[in-house]
C-alpha cells in the first residue's frame, strides 16, 4: 500500500481516537481537517486520501466537505470514507461518496459506527481491519453489487431486514 492520508473533523472525540489509532503505522498520516481552512488547493499526490468525520443529520461536516473540493490527489487510487456516528451516517458516507464522484476520485472502501459495533470492533481492531483492507485492495462496498444482481423483490426483503436490524441495534444502544 502507498502512503495514506487521513483528513479527521479534530472537533469530535471519535475522529480523534480513530487518528490516533492510525497514526501508530508507519504508511499514515493523520491531518486535521481545520488545518486547510485557508487553503485555497491541497496537494496530496500518489496518496490514498482517507476522510474521518461524524455525521450531522446526514450532512458532512463544512471543513471535511471543503476538504473534498478543495483536494488534489491521485484518481487511479481507491479511497477511504469512516463516518464514526452522528444521526443518519449512511446519508453522510453517501454524499460524501458522491462528492468524491463527481471530482473523479473512486471510493471503494466506507465503514460506519454501525457497521463496527456490528462486527464488535473498538477503535484499535477497525483501524487495524481497514489497513488491512487497504493493503489487500478489498472493496468494502461489494453489498451494493450483490443486490443490483437479485430481482426487485428480494432486494425489498434484504433491505427492509438490514433496516430493522439497524434500529433494534440502536433500541438496544439507546436502552444501554
Amino acid at each position: 500500500m502507498k502512503g495514506l492520508t487521513i483528513y479527521y473533523d479534530d472537533t469530535k472525540r471519535s475522529c480523534q481516537e480513530f487518528a490516533e489509532a492510525f497514526s501508530k503505522y508507519e504508511q499514515v498520516v493523520c491531518v486535521r481537517a481545520s488545518d486547510y481552512k485557508r487553503q485555497q488547493i491541497i496537494f496530496a499526490p500518489g496518496k490514498i486520501i482517507g476522510l474521518i468525520f461524524e455525521s450531522e443529520r446526514g450532512k458532512v461536516p463544512q471543513g471535511i466537505e471543503r476538504i473534498i473540493s478543495k483536494i488534489v490527489a491521485s484518481k487511479t487510487e481507491t479511497h477511504l470514507i469512516i463516518v464514526t456516528g452522528g444521526s443518519r451516517e449512511f446519508d453522510s458516507a453517501r454524499t460524501a461518496s458522491v462528492n468524491m464522484a463527481r471530482r473523479g476520485y473512486t471510493v471503494k472502501n466506507i465503514y460506519t459506527k454501525y457497521l463496527f459495533e456490528k462486527n464488535k470492533l473498538d477503535v484499535e481492531a477497525a483501524a487495524d481491519r481497514i489497513i488491512c483492507d487497504m493493503e489487500e485492495e478489498k472493496e468494502t462496498i461489494h453489498v451494493l453489487k450483490k443486490y443490483r444482481n437479485d430481482l426487485k423483490d428480494e432486494n425489498k426483503k434484504n433491505l427492509r431486514e438490514g433496516i430493522r436490524q439497524y434500529r433494534l441495534e440502536k433500541k438496544r444502544q439507546s436502552k444501554v
